[in-house]
């Protein structure tokens, strides 16, 4: 197989766009005299943009109207020669059936209509990372899976309260529709004043979204160093780097600062799939229970002694 124009889709979330990346870089080097585009999010067109692994990065809201069929017809004009799906939904199900119809594209995915199908056991589907390695091996690649995130180094300088002191990273902010997976701030305000008193300083990081969550934390402890809404990705990853740990709720930063080799340990309820999304590696640990409120502070402090004690 020698495509000389590929069309990645891939629209999200943010932990299952870092997983990917080792497929991004993996084929970009393979194929690296053809023309790669990707169909993604646009809240994660920029973010992408930076890794410099795509000459053209194609918007897709999923919108269901007239818009989002117009534009899928203008992207099978552009007459790639394969569609490699990582999205893999019911969605792009749809997309592949026009795409196979009106020009016979050969299309890499799980669902049906797939040219090049890689089937799995739906009752106990494989781990992110196995699921799209597998998917890849069918067209005769083998990839190193470890996540590709080296565009995200900058020359971020650390703030003056941590350049020289080891600190530790609280990512307590999670999306509002997966409340389910919150810890609660009071529990993340215990952790923060346990780390204070070994002379650690936590570092909460987040966007906008979490001002709620954050300024909870704040209520009950001021012994941090608050980067709510200074911590975009490029902070996170360079942060990670020097780290000397974190915690974490389920939520994409934590795939982020996994995939540095940060060692993390995360916080999960029965609503987080270990086996199928949850980052994995030497460097990651986690506490889970059916609800995540029954897991109390000692507990990770418990957990949290013994990232610190190696």
């Amino acid at each position: 197989m020698n495509p000389k124009k590929i069309l990645f889709i891939k629209h999200g979330s943010l932990g299952d766009i870092i997983s990917a990346t080792f497929v991004f870089k993996c084929l970009r080097k393979r194929f690296n005299n053809a023309k790669i585009h990707l169909l993604t999010s646009e809240k994660y067109k920029d973010f992408l943009q930076k890794s410099n692994l795509f000459d053209l990065i194609i918007t897709d809201n999923r919108n269901n109207n007239f818009s989002n069929l117009s534009l899928i017809l203008k992207v099978i004009l552009k007459k790639y020669d394969i569609v490699i799906d990582l999205q893999n939904s019911q969605r792009t199900m749809i997309y592949c059936l026009f795409f196979r119809i009106i020009k016979n594209t050969m299309w890499n995915g799980t669902r049906f209509g797939s040219s090049i199908r890689y089937y799995y056991n739906t009752n106990n589907p494989p781990h992110i990372i196995d699921g799209l390695e597998n998917q890849i091996k069918l067209l005769g690649i083998n990839c190193n899976t470890e996540p590709y995130l080296d565009w995200l180094k900058s020359d971020y300088k650390l703030p003056d309260q941590i350049k020289d002191k080891p600190f530790f990273i609280i990512n307590p902010g999670c999306s509002k529709k997966s409340i389910q997976k919150r810890w609660a701030p009071l529990y993340f305000a215990e952790i923060c004043q346990y780390l204070f008193k070994l002379n650690i300083v936590p570092v909460i990081i987040g966007s906008h979204e979490d001002t709620d969550i954050v300024n909870e934390i704040l209520l009950k402890t001021n012994s941090v160093l608050n980067l709510l809404n200074l911590s975009p990705l490029s902070v996170i990853y360079s942060l990670s780097q020097k780290a000397i740990g974190a915690l974490s709720n389920d939520t994409g930063p934590a795939h982020l600062i996994a995939g540095t080799g940060c060692k993390i340990h995360l916080i999960l309820s029965s609503f987080s799939k270990i086996s199928q999304v949850t980052p994995r590696g030497n460097n990651v640990s986690y506490t889970q229970k059916e609800n995540i409120n029954d897991i109390n502070p000692q507990e990770i402090i418990l957990a949290l002694k013994k990232i610190l004690d190696r």
